[in-house]
């Protein structure tokens, strides 16, 4: 048996396994796809969604009900996921802070994906806001609904880990180390696309035809506590139409799941 399908064997149940931070330790390293996209044989780009393996995790304990559904989706997931080298992210204590969010904005912005993860990991530990005030800056004004949804998940699941270790470094690297990968990765690799807010015709575009219900009721319902919270001057509030019922049905089975949870 490969070390990939045996590592997707492991994935039995998740009796075994206590908390977010026990299934971030035992399934590491597997929580990424190679690409985000593929071109086909007639040359048209081929979107694949994220990911959403650790979001999912986070839901299942959070909720704490036996949820057959994300076992079921989480198993799937892993089969299309590549197994990474298992490799510490090396800290940067040298750079002053200030260097070090400038650093870190430029490296993602750039796709700079190596860069940007030892950046971004460092960031993480010694300026939290800062962090997260970087992605969500770039989340409001991307084009890829994706990148917000997963940033507002990896917010709550960096949250519980330092609840339930009480903000211990050394106790919960490994785990801080995985997601810190994982959106950053998602962010250097996947669909890049900024929107112009001057632009009314697109914008109108945008939310009409490239985002779903959950970007909206995540967007709706936190907007403003996020501009408030990271001081974010980049966006302008975007209205969305009412939702429908069929929008709904249009969500992939792993977003139905996130959008249950909310």
């Amino acid at each position: 048996m490969s070390k990939k399908k045996e590592k997707i064997y492991k994935f039995s149940d998740f009796k075994e396994v206590e908390n977010i931070l026990e299934f971030i330790l035992k399934y590491r390293n597997t929580f990424e796809k190679r690409k985000y996209f593929i071109i086909d044989e007639d040359y048209k780009i081929i979107k694949r969604e994220p990911s959403f393996i650790l979001e999912l995790a986070y839901i299942y304990y959070e909720t704490k009900i036996e949820n057959e559904a994300i076992k079921k989706i989480i198993k799937e997931n892993f089969e299309d996921n590549f197994i990474d080298k298992d490799k510490k992210i090396e800290r940067l204590s040298k750079i002053k802070e200030e260097k070090l969010i400038d650093s870190f904005r430029r490296s993602i912005l750039n796709n700079d994906s190596i860069h940007s993860v030892k950046l971004g990991n460092e960031l993480l530990h010694r300026n939290k806001k800062e962090f997260f005030k970087i992605l969500y800056n770039i989340s409001l004004i991307s084009i890829d609904e994706n990148k917000l949804i997963k940033t507002y998940f990896t917010e709550k699941i960096i949250e519980k880990i330092e609840k339930i270790e009480n903000n211990s470094f050394n106790k919960n690297r490994l785990q801080i180390d995985e997601v810190v990968k994982n959106i950053i990765n998602y962010f250097t690799e996947s669909e890049t696309g900024y929107l112009n807010f001057e632009d009314n015709e697109r914008i109108e575009y945008f939310s009409k035809s490239r985002v779903s219900i959950l970007y909206k009721k995540i967007y709706e319902e936190n907007y403003e506590k996020i501009v408030n919270k990271y001081s974010i001057l980049s966006t302008k509030k975007i209205k969305f139409e009412n939702v429908l019922n069929e929008d709904y049905n249009e969500l992939s089975e792993v977003k139905k799941e996130l959008y249950d949870y909310l």
